[in-house]
């Protein structure tokens, strides 16, 4: 049995829920700076018989919890993941992993000199319809990869976080990485880690808030594929975050809001040379945190790194970073991985 604390209540609520309800996972403790005020706080999953409801931050790291689930604010990540490591804990870090690589790079020192599992909660990775998408990319059933596209089009106007943290000048949260990781991680999980990227951005949504709310990025992907990645926080739509990936054979259009995915496949077009989508049904899950500790803990029982470890995570922040550069230099960047 795992023992599991949980730092930050909004996201960790989820997780806290998840904790619950696997066999061999027990919620021992929970803290978020603002419990006593966040009336947001869905206290009733949280809470319960064996659960301390900590005062103070450092009662986590000093607690006999096994893993430390990090679910605070972006800008919290680093400080507190090191200190989860160097307590001795197994930590998983809501993504993205933190909100420059330099932080990344003190995170990776950490779970180096800890010797501790650590996970970066890449979600869309266990959303049954991009799981569904890329098992067919990997069956060979639209040929060889040629280009893929995804989007993040979230609208924040009324997501701004607790005391609207997302928004705080202070922080200078970049959309592009803060909500935009899950379409990076997503397209990097399917053709590979980027090598170059060429980006655009605006900020007409919201020019309130400190950063750009809307940029395109042309991507360099391995074996010659191409992709695009559409991020905005200020889009007027519904959430989406629609993919579809092109090969030689055929191609999928897959969302994490949708109870199905299409693909249209050459093998299967008529006499006329005419091509259809047709329709695999998938369940909807796009926040599937159980999938993510149940990975976890059975890498722990394993001895063996989970699927999105601490370089998973600096990979996609790495990839952001080039985005959010050429953005600003007008050119061409190459994304680093010197970490």
């Amino acid at each position: 049995m795992y023992k599991v604390a949980v730092i930050g209540l909004g996201m960790g609520s989820r997780w806290a829920m998840a904790v619950r309800e696997l066999p061999n996972t027990q919620l021992v403790m929970v803290y978020d700076k603002y419990y006593e005020e966040n009336t947001f706080i869905p206290r009733e999953r949280v809470t319960g018989p064996g659960i301390t409801v900590a005062r103070e931050e450092d009662e986590i790291y000093h607690s006999d919890a096994d893993i430390v689930i990090i679910a605070s604010p972006d800008n919290c990540h680093r400080e507190q993941c090191v200190k989860a490591l160097q307590a001795g804990k197994h930590v998983i870090c809501e993504k993205p992993l933190a909100l420059t690589l330099e932080d990344c790079r003190q995170i990776i020192a950490a779970v180096k000199a800890s010797g501790r599992q650590f996970m970066t909660g890449q979600v869309c990775r266990y959303a049954p319809g991009f799981r569904t998408a890329k098992a067919l990319v990997e069956a060979g059933r639209i040929g060889r990869l040629v280009y893929l596209e995804s989007e993040y089009a979230h609208d924040y106007e009324f997501a701004k976080g607790y005391r609207e943290w997302r928004k705080d000048p202070a922080i200078q949260r970049q959309g592009f990485l803060g909500g935009g990781c899950h379409a990076l991680d997503l397209t990097r999980w399917i053709a590979g880690d980027p090598t170059e990227v060429f980006c655009y951005m605006n900020h007409i949504f919201m020019p309130d808030w400190p950063t750009p709310d809307t940029g395109v990025a042309v991507v360099k992907f391995p074996n010659e594929v191409l992709g695009r990645i559409f991020v905005s926080t200020g889009v007027k739509r519904p959430y989406t975050m629609r993919t579809v990936i092109y090969g030689t054979e055929g191609t999928i259009i897959c969302d994490n809001t949708s109870d199905h995915i299409q693909i249209s496949e050459k093998a299967l077009r008529d006499s006329t040379g005419t091509m259809a989508f047709n329709d695999i049904p998938v369940a909807i899950a796009n926040h599937n945190v159980t999938s993510e500790l149940k990975d976890f803990v059975g890498a722990l029982d394993a001895g063996v790194p989970c699927a999105t470890d601490v370089y998973q995570g600096t990979r996609t922040v790495a990839f952001a970073d080039a985005a959010i550069r050429s953005a600003q230099s007008g050119r061409p960047e190459a994304v680093d991985y010197n970490y």
